[in-house]
């Protein structure tokens, strides 16, 4: 679909050089200046010219450059596009997700996609979730698996595929260890260690405290689930978090009573973008089944 003079093109403008644009394509040398010559004579002026003891680009092959450079960019989306439509069962979705949805739910939301679609690939982005919703804005990405609370929009969807209960995470041999639930005031003259202002945990977390009518004293914040439940490990103080994915001995995980200590786990995605077939075949998997997934289905 792509021209083979286009790229020869481009690679001998690039390279202000034919035995380096040969060598680079992997084409005979004759083959590359034959090119140039049929070009020139279609365009009506040489793209190149001798300069010193090689070429450089003429007026014609400067201006030639930045559209036939454009131009092969065009040709390859065109190709994959069209590609993705001849077989819609391949292709990549480019999938982006918090911190915290990385050891368990993006894998298990692969795994049950990909046994059903298995030449489907994906390029994974983790970041925080207001970076993961920027880059979705952007275009960057497909599909956006989040906590956070994605702004008003309406060329957004937003899908909540699970609820996550919130639990006071305590070292084993923590003075409230043995509780089976607490309400949050209960460790009120504890020191905490929390995420960073900027990530939803933390700001349900500010409101939780402000609830239960105390101003938390936070020795560490961090940016992931697994720092802070290694400062608890080490007993350099208590966090709200949600259940860890993995049993830890080191570890209590107390139930919280206020109803407000939960958060929503969200698939995003846009509804004013063209998304190609992978794309919307990954996303009518979530629709009909990613919180079945999460539930463990």
């Amino acid at each position: 679909m792509i021209s083979p003079e286009l790229v020869i093109a481009v690679a001998v403008l690039e390279e202000q050089h034919v035995r380096r644009a040969a060598e680079r394509l992997g084409v005979p040398q004759p083959t590359v200046s034959a090119v140039m010559h049929r070009l020139a004579d279609a365009i009506g002026a040489p793209l190149v010219a001798p300069s010193g003891r090689g070429i450089a680009a003429t007026a014609a092959g400067r201006a030639f450059l930045p559209a036939a450079q454009q131009a092969l960019v065009n040709l390859s989306t065109a190709g994959q596009d069209l590609q993705q439509v001849i077989d819609p069962d391949r292709g990549r979705v480019a999938v982006g997700f918090g911190h915290s949805r990385g050891p368990r739910d993006i894998p298990r939301l692969l795994d049950a996609f990909l046994a059903a679609y298995p030449d489907i690939s994906f390029t994974l982005k983790q970041g925080g979730g207001h970076a993961v919703l920027d880059q979705l804005r952007a275009g960057i990405l497909d599909v956006a698996i989040v906590t956070t609370m994605p702004p008003a929009d309406d060329n957004l969807e937003t899908l909540v595929l699970a609820e996550e209960r919130l639990c006071l995470t305590v070292a084993s041999d923590h003075r409230l260890a043995n509780r089976a639930s607490v309400d949050l005031r209960q460790a009120a003259t504890d020191t905490f260690v929390g995420l960073t202002p900027h990530n939803d945990l933390r700001q349900v977390f500010d409101s939780l405290c402000e609830d239960a009518g105390f101003v938390p004293q936070l020795a560490f914040e961090g940016e992931e689930h697994e720092t802070l439940r290694g400062l608890v490990r080490a007993s350099l103080g208590v966090a709200v978090l949600p259940r860890a994915p993995h049993h830890d001995p080191a570890l209590v995980e107390i139930t919280l009573r206020d109803p407000e200590a939960r958060r929503h786990v969200r698939a995003v995605w846009h509804t004013d973008r063209r998304q190609a077939p992978a794309a919307r075949r990954f996303i009518s998997f979530l629709t009909t089944s990613g919180a079945k997934v999460l539930r463990g289905g």
